[in-house]
């Protein structure tokens, strides 16, 4: 009874601090992105959207679901957590590499010569986020969501003042890739400062053949919804100019702004509160419609 009421009591917690996470650190990143609009082109806008075809789709190799094997599994060890901090940095490091040897044949595809160095530096991002991964996981599988608003509104605000400065003194596009890097950069940062996790040089191959088992089927799925997703934006950015893209991407990114963060508040809180107790049935329904009537 003791459980169920600490599992309660940790949902009802996760889900404010989720929903707070999705509102406040959107709210700031919406506020930025009226500034930026206002002093950037929508082209500018548009190189960036080019790059994010291919780093969301990386993003997507990067966890291979292994993440969310983890938040599934009952009894996790610091060495299944080594193993994937390790794996993904690893992974994270060759998609860069992937990525920086690209760079010129995307800039000859949507030709567009300024996207070599463009493309070379944005793709730090991969490895930038591949360092919050684990970090992520332990704070999901706790449902303690405080954390990661206080590390996601810190690092937007940061970040927001970075690009908004650099816009001003007018380096163009350029401030759009500091403004990503730096939020990113940060935070990672802030999430290992305030959850306190430190890797030891422990791999396991038999936690890797778990978690592959589960992950790779989430890879698949998520690669190719990924895939889709972005085949828009490069019919787009081939086809037509990158203002064109820009005004398409800044667009579709405002239109499902609140509809992504209402679906995003249930599922964050309600997959690690569910794996916690997958073995009864009973106590799993009551938790789900706990769990929905608090977010209507």
């Amino acid at each position: 009874m003791m459980v169920e009421q600490s599992l309660k009591e940790k949902t009802v917690k996760g889900t404010f601090w989720s929903a707070a996470d999705a509102f406040l650190g959107q709210g700031v990143t919406f506020i930025v992105g009226l500034v930026l609009a206002r002093l950037l082109t929508p082209e500018e806008y548009g190189l960036i959207g080019i790059i994010t075809i291919f780093t969301t789709i990386m993003l997507g190799v990067i966890d291979c679901g292994f993440s969310n094997a983890l938040i599934r599994r009952k009894e996790v060890t610091d060495k299944d957590y080594n193993t994937l901090f390790f794996f993904n940095l690893a992974v994270s490091i060759l998609m860069y590499f992937l990525l920086y040897a690209a760079a010129p044949w995307i800039a000859q595809f949507f030709e567009r010569p300024q996207l070599v160095s463009l493309v070379r530096v944005m793709g730090l991002l991969l490895v930038f986020q591949s360092l919050s991964i684990v970090q992520y996981t332990v704070l999901n599988r706790n449902i303690d969501f405080k954390i990661k608003t206080k590390a996601n509104i810190i690092s937007a605000i940061i970040s927001g003042i970075v690009g908004i400065t650099l816009a001003l003194a007018g380096i163009g596009v350029w401030a759009l890739v500091a403004q990503q890097l730096v939020r990113q950069l940060f935070y990672s940062i802030f999430l290992w400062a305030f959850n306190r996790w430190l890797p030891s040089f422990n791999f396991s191959k038999e936690s890797l053949a778990y978690m592959w088992r589960f992950g790779w089927k989430l890879l698949v799925s998520g690669l190719l919804d990924r895939i889709w997703a972005q085949l828009y934006q490069t019919v787009v950015g081939k086809f037509y100019s990158p203002a064109t893209l820009g005004q398409y991407s800044r667009s579709k990114e405002y239109a499902s702004i609140f509809s992504s963060n209402l679906t995003n508040i249930v599922q964050r809180v309600s997959y690690p509160a569910l794996s916690q107790i997958q073995d009864d049935q009973a106590r799993m329904v009551t938790a789900y419609r706990r769990v929905i009537k608090m977010t209507m």
